[in-house]
């Protein structure tokens, strides 16, 4: 199956607030296909998730995978591939964590703080009701973090320590080893 092009940082898809599906559009073969190739494009850019609006699609649905096969994430606990469809945050915690974030719509990392947890809940691929209560300060971070996607805000806004921004290369080089402090 082919995967869908990744829209890059400066392209306007990426600011806009993207919009509810209806209900009668998520069983829809079109839909389905849709999420089919979105899927396929995480599993194949080796992400642990991917935003409708980085395909350039302005609707609220994003893709969860974390693959302890991926040498990036062989540390964090693993999380099943899921798709959420129309997601909402009902809670997340007052305490945050700072850690690297990364994109695949943008070749940098940086450190950005996020709560260490929150409750997602959602749609399935087939219009049921959801919830996760995301516990690992890791997996509350990409739901937290895709969900921005979905509002139009890029990691890279919530960055504090604007010292830490790099690209990746560089981060390799002179970061990913660094005690976070």
């Amino acid at each position: 199956m082919a995967t869908f092009r990744i829209i890059r940082l400066g392209n306007p898809i990426l600011r806009k607030k993207s919009q509810s599906v209806p209900l009668q559009k998520i069983q829809t073969a079109s839909f389905q296909k849709f999420l089919d190739k979105l899927v396929q494009t995480c599993l194949i850019k080796k992400g642990v998730g991917i935003a409708a609006p980085q395909v350039g699609k302005n609707i609220r649905v994003i893709v969860v995978h974390v693959d302890t096969k991926n040498p990036r994430y062989e540390h964090k606990k693993p999380f099943p591939l899921t798709i959420i469809i129309n997601p909402e945050i009902i809670k997340q915690s007052k305490e945050e964590k700072e850690d690297w974030e990364g994109d695949l719509s943008v070749d940098l990392r940086g450190l950005v703080p996020r709560p260490v947890w929150c409750i997602v809940t959602g749609l399935d691929r087939k219009g049921n009701e959801i919830s996760f209560n995301l516990q690992d300060d890791f997996h509350a971070r990409v739901f937290l973090h895709e969900i921005d996607h979905l509002d139009g805000i890029m990691f890279v806004d919530r960055i504090k320590r604007k010292d830490t921004l790099s690209e990746y290369k560089q981060w390799k080089k002179y970061w990913k080893d660094q005690k976070i402090t």
